[in-house]
């Protein structure tokens, strides 16, 4: 490394091994790949998984709204709805207002969610069992904490710029 970065970091009295981005990164990662792993058997990935289940619960939900739901940028719910809309697994259809399009689990959908539904369950009740029931509450009140105190800075620096 060198002296000009080093000293750099030495002012700013920031460890950067203890990067909320590099921790949250490393956790994501692992815990995606952990239910791709887990959902291959039933042909779905994690976030497809995650996608049918939040439709299938929610009901028939805008690219918006569903975006929301799982926490990720509208833009890149078509993306994620594509495979699954080929597969038959969701279709788009009219909203309440016929301008509005929203996303709907199909039959084949609900059957294909149905028979995932255990790989999902069996890591589940094996990642909470480990951590323990308060360990997985506490996680996801730290988790909701690092969400709240990250949200609005893209936007307000898109707004801004």
């Amino acid at each position: 490394m060198s002296a000009r970065l080093e000293r750099v970091i030495r002012k700013s009295n920031l460890d950067p091994s203890v990067c909320v981005l590099r921790h949250v990164t490393r956790t994501s990662r692992s815990v995606v790949a952990a239910f791709d792993t887990a959902l291959k058997p039933s042909g779905l990935t994690g976030n497809q998984f995650n996608l049918l289940m939040t439709l299938a619960r929610m009901g028939p939900l805008n690219v918006n709204a569903v975006a929301a739901a799982v926490g990720m940028h509208p833009s890149t719910v078509p993306r994620l709805i594509a495979p699954l809309a080929r597969r038959r697994l969701v279709r788009r259809q009219a909203g309440a207002d016929r301008r509005e399009r929203v996303i709907v689990v199909t039959e084949s959908g609900r059957r294909k969610l149905t028979a995932a539904y255990p790989f999902w369950a069996a890591l589940q009740r094996q990642v909470v069992t480990k951590m323990g029931d308060e360990g997985w509450v506490s996680a996801m009140a730290v988790l909701q904490q690092v969400r709240k105190s990250v949200d609005g800075r893209a936007s307000s620096r898109r707004s801004s710029g």
